[in-house]
């Protein structure tokens, strides 16, 4: 289990998502206002770094998924590993830079600009677990939009769903299931499209503050 952090440093691991999801609103605003692409915008940059229900499905994710997962679908399986996955590495980041936050003065109830999250973001350093952090962020969108478009899925996924809740999993689950009808609707031109965007946009992004990471 993760260690327990005090109300101040988690506020600020609450304002660096903030920030983030914010950097990514503007950063993809085109895709955040198109009628096709919403869903999925707001899955993959708004949903994947919500607190919501943080401690709930870390609880899940440590001390359950590991006896119940032989009894998933593979593909299922594939894809709650990978948010766990994203999950541990943005939280270890977050909480991190929560702490230098704090360092630098930081007061609860505060909003930090893009510019000074690019700053700290830059301090904080951690270049090569930024970069598996947008390696994993890469897989799973290709990985969620592949999963939506296999026509055997669309028999499965309701299924996957009770067995879930029967074997008491269903909180990592389900942002699987939010993954995968947020992309089911966007065709293949467009999903190219904003991934081809994403992953430009987010390398581009990392060598600015980390230009070691182009050698």
């Amino acid at each position: 289990m993760k260690e327990n952090i005090s109300p101040e440093l988690r506020a600020a691991r609450e304002e660096v998502v903030r920030a983030q999801v914010e950097r990514f609103q503007n950063f993809y605003s085109s895709y955040f206002n198109r009628k096709e692409t919403i869903a999925m915008a707001k899955f993959f940059f708004e949903t994947v770094y919500n607190l919501e229900g943080k401690e709930e499905w870390e609880t899940l994710a440590f001390n359950t998924y590991a006896k119940v997962k032989h009894m998933m679908k593979e593909g299922t399986r594939e894809s709650v590993e990978r948010l766990i996955e994203l999950n541990t590495i943005t939280d270890e980041l977050d909480i991190k830079l929560g702490k230098l936050l704090l360092e630098h003065g930081w007061k609860p109830g505060t909003k930090i600009s893009e510019e000074e999250y690019f700053e700290r973001f830059r301090e904080l350093g951690e270049s090569q677990s930024r970069k598996k952090q947008l390696e994993v962020v890469l897989f799973n969108l290709r990985k969620f939009y592949d999963l939506a478009h296999r026509p055997i899925n669309s028999y499965i996924m309701k299924p996957a769903a009770v067995m879930a809740r029967m074997l008491g999993v269903y909180p990592l689950f389900k942002k699987v299931e939010q993954g995968y009808y947020a992309t089911l609707p966007v065709s293949p031109e467009i999903f190219n499209s904003f991934f081809d965007e994403v992953e430009k946009r987010e390398w581009e992004f990392l060598f600015q503050a980390f230009p070691e990471l182009k050698k």
